[in-house]
């Protein structure tokens, strides 16, 4: 994607190529006016993720989808940090408005569990998350809507004299396309909720009114987008992907020839490309796969004369670089491959239940826990404030938490005696029920005498 963009009375063209400079393999924030790109005809500009081609964000995506390990890494952490979604920590504060609420909250019929799913896997993927709040009215009734933005979409504004970037700019010609000069027409331009209550609403041609709460994972040198935690490897979740894409050109020998066969004297063009068939068909295997070039000439080597492989397996080296590869992407995730299912066959204990529970508590309070709480403050916390204000309600009050998922089953570790009645365990076993209740409803382990 180009993309066309003045400065100074210049033109500055920005190249969206899908690749990783390895000069400056991870850019630094631009700072201020530095790098920020302006509108066509307008004196309006916004900050690029990450200068000067504006195509971080699709860097970021195309590397988490293209290495297997750095995937399964931030699927695993979403999927411990929502959990079984959110509950009331204090059963008394339970709203049925808000369940009702939770069901859909936009008009993509998303829950507030997906939506905070989206939140999640956004925070691992890129860093940044751009929350709309739409609020609205239909006769006397209020209602609010919110939607998680797609970060391809979206770009922070200029900062203004405190350095505070104030509205977020979203416009699909942010995506990659051939060539296109960015238009503030094709743009809806949102102002981004700092606690301001008064803050001026962008107001749409329908009615409504929209805003933006922009959720990011914080990082010393980047002061206006996040990043996210895993970045420090995307060489490494590159490099996966890279040597796959290796081993399937290999395999259909599109680079790699297999071998030469050699033919010691003078033949026809017809006749080389006849014995070319008769070896391909009889030595070969489908496609091109194994290709052999065939040679002739009176001036050959008569020793070499025939057949000469070619040695193109490295399969050593290749599993010490891809498991190499794995532990680099994993280590900057702050995980462990035994969270997202990977059998481990070496160390003491390492596949018990134990070793699970083990990591998954470590896990549980270095990343899980303090991602929840990100998005409480940086997400739930404002969003409350703002359906509060505008519904009158007191949803801010809510205690609300996640309910906690584990990778283990802990039966084994229960006295199912303890917890049974005697009427329960008959029904497991396909017993009737005891004719009398008040024994029937006793424990199978009754301590009493």
């Amino acid at each position: 994607m180009r993309q066309q963009a003045k400065k100074n009375n210049t033109q500055k063209i920005a190249s969206n190529v899908m690749k990783l400079d390895t000069r400056n393999p991870i850019p630094y924030e631009p700072t201020g006016e530095s790098e920020a790109f302006r509108f066509s005809s307008n004196s309006q500009k916004y900050i690029p993720f990450l200068a000067s081609k504006d195509n971080f964000f699709q860097l970021l995506l195309e590397a988490r989808l293209l290495s297997p390990t750095n995937n399964s890494c931030v699927n695993s952490k979403t999927h411990f940090c929502i959990g079984g979604g959110v509950y009331f920590k204090d059963e008394k504060q339970q709203d049925q408005a808000f369940l009702n609420w939770a069901k859909k909250v936009n008009k993509k019929g998303q829950s507030f569990n997906s939506l905070l799913k989206s939140i999640f896997n956004n925070h691992f993927s890129v860093g940044n998350n751009f929350v709309e709040i739409i609020r609205g009215k239909v006769g006397n009734t209020r209602f609010i809507k919110v939607i998680n933005r797609p970060f391809l979409d979206c770009r922070l504004s200029e900062p203004n004299d405190d350095d505070i970037p104030e509205y977020v700019y979203i416009s699909k010609k942010f995506r990659n396309q051939d060539t296109w000069v960015l238009n503030e027409k094709q743009t809806v331009k949102l102002p981004i909720y700092y606690g301001d209550l008064d803050m001026p609403w962008y107001k749409s041609p329908q009615g409504t009114e929209h805003c933006i709460i922009h959720v990011k994972n914080e990082m010393p040198g980047y002061e206006y987008y996040g990043m996210p935690d895993n970045v420090s490897s995307l060489p490494w979740q590159l490099m996966e992907y890279k040597g796959a894409r290796y081993n399937i050109d290999n395999f259909e020998n599109n680079m790699v020839i297999g071998g030469v066969f050699i033919i010691n004297g003078n033949v026809s063009d017809d006749e080389r490309r006849e014995i070319a068939k008769d070896v391909i068909y009889t030595h070969t295997g489908d496609g091109k796969t194994g290709r052999v070039m065939i040679l002739s000439g009176q001036n050959m080597d008569a020793s070499r004369s025939g057949y000469q492989p070619f040695d193109v397996h490295k399969d050593g080296s290749f599993l010490e670089l891809d498991e190499n590869i794995e532990k680099k992407i994993i280590n900057s995730n702050n995980w462990d491959s035994a969270l997202y299912g990977q059998h481990k066959t070496t160390g003491l204990g390492n596949g018990g239940n134990s070793y699970l529970s083990t990591i998954y508590n470590i896990k549980k309070n270095t990343v899980v826990e303090p991602a929840q709480r990100m998005i409480t403050e940086g997400f739930l916390c404002p969003f409350f404030q703002l359906y509060d204000q505008w519904m009158g309600t007191q949803w801010s009050e809510f205690d609300l938490g996640f309910i906690s998922i584990s990778p283990t089953s802990f039966l084994a570790n229960v006295d199912v005696n303890s917890i049974l009645t005697k009427n329960e365990g008959r029904e497991l076993i396909g017993y009737p029920k005891m004719d009398s209740a008040q024994l029937g409803e006793s424990l199978i382990k009754n301590k009493s005498k």
